[in-house]
């Protein structure tokens, strides 16, 4: 009885710990970081982010990039592949990218791209590095996904320019850069 007692008080941390080998490889894990926001770091035009040579611990043939507000049943249907994930928007997703790695129409990884932080930690920051690949969906994609091939996963950062060249320019560097298929 209490060898029974032993094995089940001891059975949440053998789930807890074999369930480790089912996250991303470590290449994903890199590029996560590598993305995330750091605060007090400085952008830099032209930074070139390199998924097609990062991403090589596993095999993809594409990388869709898509909005973490789009519907996963209306992506599945105009992308023809299953997303094997569950994810519903929430206030602050608009700036969330989500990348599929896709591999003979399968999705193989994803990631999700964040790229701003909270806005206390934005307001005390001096500087936040930041990379937006939500902007592939205007410059690359049709406005709701975009479809790269891995041969041209090579993207580089720009500033976002609306309105006034100069001083989006300061903000970009300061905030955050847009992200686009490097020519």
């Amino acid at each position: 009885m209490q060898k029974l007692i032993k094995y089940i008080l001891l059975l949440p941390f053998f789930i807890i710990f074999s369930c480790q080998g089912q996250t991303n490889p470590d290449c994903l894990i890199q590029l996560e970081e590598k993305l995330s926001p750091k605060v007090n770091e400085e952008n830099k035009i032209g930074e070139i982010i390199n998924i097609k040579d990062d991403v090589n611990c596993f095999e993809w043939d594409t990388l869709i990039v898509q909005s973490a507000i789009n519907s996963k049943k209306s992506m599945e249907k105009d992308l023809g592949i299953t997303i094997p994930f569950e994810y519903n928007f929430s206030m602050g997703d608009e700036n969330t990218a989500i990348l599929l790695f896709v591999k003979n129409n399968n999705v193989v990884h994803y990631i999700s791209q964040r790229r701003t932080v909270d806005r206390k930690t934005l307001d005390q920051a001096k500087s936040v590095k930041a990379s937006s690949f939500i902007y592939l969906l205007n410059n690359y994609g049709n406005n709701v996904y975009a479809k790269i091939p891995k041969e041209k996963a090579i993207f580089e950062t720009y500033p976002v320019i609306y309105h006034d060249k100069s001083k989006e320019t300061e903000w970009a560097l300061k905030y955050g850069m847009g992200v686009k298929v490097k020519e």
